[in-house]
């Protein structure tokens, strides 16, 4: 049988995925790393009408939410005191002021599989839904439902940020985005190798990139190959573990197609300079944020992928994002959320959920300002923008904090603070809803009952 080689596979995909131990297996196949999740579908041609995109905004450790008969209740609570339109914006969220027709407040929902959970492993499922209270299994993040419908027109079916980098581990995962078959997709974090990603000019030329890309292919055969062999030979669990792997192997080979077709296209013409790309998480919190936040709105405008996620720093308490608050003055953020107990510690706190709206109004700021080229209206108009947390008091995961904003021409209902009952409706109805403005045509998500029709107009 003809063995893989596997530096050259390693090298030339790039990533982690390595075959599980398979206690019936005679011998291992080579690994492979997966980048992205790949569309098994296209959708309609694209036109002006149908050009919708997502981004999702994810902080960790929950939010300062000073209980009613203490002093800074009134004014440093994160949600609104009031529901409907008529609510006040607290301190907290005050910089959100100029966009109040824009956004949705969400309250009293959350995946009620993981409110038992320790609120650090909430990551992980904020986007997927998945059911880890028994043992760790993930599935399909929102964001990669979208990009197997939307991802085949543009060059990026979707693009995975964080500020720490990599996948993380099980239960601390540093990206938000996952495959079909539950694999996390490694996020990026250096700003600089990911404006070279989008708009970057290759140092081989084409002829080199496709013969390249045709070697790919042949290993890529040799390990699907193998893997038929090999499952002959396995026993009942151990096939279906293969058959998970193999569904991972032709998700790159689906990249790889469309990545080659791709290579006929010119990047778009961007100015680094406008960005700048050495600034490092160590060095400054709200100046990395805004150069992250930058190249995702630069990715919006050129039409490069209409699939975000951003994870500001993960949950694990240790991240390099965990150092954020520093640069404003206040101890880490963890830190924060367990000083709430503290002399002026609910304000502490509160003062760095401040700070993070003012990144998000930041960013919303720059989608409203530019009209899209690609639409009607601004980017802002058609593009849904979802941030959030997956817990509120320190680590307990329920009544996730979040805000919809944008995608005025999807139809969505802004203007308004909405609290839901958290015992009978499952975040998953919210993320239906979603999907189903996103022009993809699913009737279920996860745990979902039914579409969250409220927040439409």
């Amino acid at each position: 049988m003809q063995r893989t080689n596997r530096r050259i596979f390693l090298n030339s995909l790039g990533a982690t995925l390595i075959l599980p131990t398979l206690p019936s297996a005679t011998r291992r196949m080579a690994g492979s790393r997966v980048l992205g999740s790949e569309p098994s579908r296209d959708s309609v041609e694209n036109d002006k009408n149908s050009v919708r995109r997502f981004c999702c905004i994810y902080f960790p450790n929950g939010v300062s939410l000073p209980p009613k008969d203490h002093p800074a209740h009134e004014d440093w609570h994160w949600f609104p005191h009031e529901t409907g339109s008529d609510y006040r914006l607290t301190k907290v969220l005050e910089s959100l002021a100029p966009f109040r027709s824009e956004l949705t407040i969400l309250s009293g929902l959350s995946h009620p599989a993981t409110r038992s959970m320790v609120g650090h492993a909430t990551g992980d499922t904020f986007l997927t839904g998945a059911d880890q209270s028994k043992n760790y299994v993930n599935s399909v993040s929102l964001d990669q439902v979208l990009a197997s419908v939307v991802g085949g027109q543009t060059r990026f079916p979707s693009l995975t940020l964080s500020s720490d980098g990599g996948v993380g581990t099980p239960g601390r995962a540093k990206t938000m985005s996952f495959t079909f078959s539950g694999k996390p997709i490694p996020s990026l974090s250096n700003p600089r190798q990911i404006f070279n990603r989008m708009f970057g000019v290759s140092e081989r030329s084409l002829e080199e990139q496709r013969q390249a890309f045709g070697q790919d292919r042949s290993i890529l055969d040799s390990v699907l190959s193998e893997a038929r062999t090999l499952k002959n030979h396995l026993a009942g669990s151990d096939q279906k573990r293969l058959d998970e792997y193999m569904t991972s192997v032709r998700e790159i080979e689906r990249r790889l197609a469309r990545a080659d077709h791709w290579l006929d296209v010119q990047k778009p013409l961007v100015d680094e300079n406008h960005f700048d790309l050495d600034v490092t998480p160590a060095e400054g919190g709200e100046d990395y944020i805004r150069v992250i936040l930058d190249l995702m709105y630069m990715a919006m405008l050129t039409d490069s992928t209409r699939s975000i996620t951003y994870q500001i720093t993960s949950e694990d308490a240790k991240g390099i994002g965990d150092r954020f608050p520093n640069t404003i003055g206040l101890k880490g953020h963890h830190n924060l959320s367990h000083g709430a107990g503290n002399k002026n510690g609910y304000e502490d706190w509160a003062k760095y959920d401040q700070f993070l709206t003012n990144q998000l109004a930041y960013f919303l700021q720059r989608l409203q300002a530019d009209e899209d080229p690609e639409g009607d209206g601004t980017l802002l108009d058609n593009t849904m923008v979802y941030y959030g947390c997956g817990t509120s008091r320190t680590h307990q995961a329920v009544n996730y904090p979040l805000i919809l904003a944008g995608a005025r021409n999807m139809g969505l209902k802004h203007g308004q603070h909405r609290r839901f009952e958290e015992s009978t409706i499952p975040i998953s109805n919210l993320y239906v809803a979603m999907l189903q403005q996103l022009g993809v045509p699913v009737d279920q998500f996860a745990d979902s009952t039914g579409s969250l029709d409220e927040i439409l107009a």
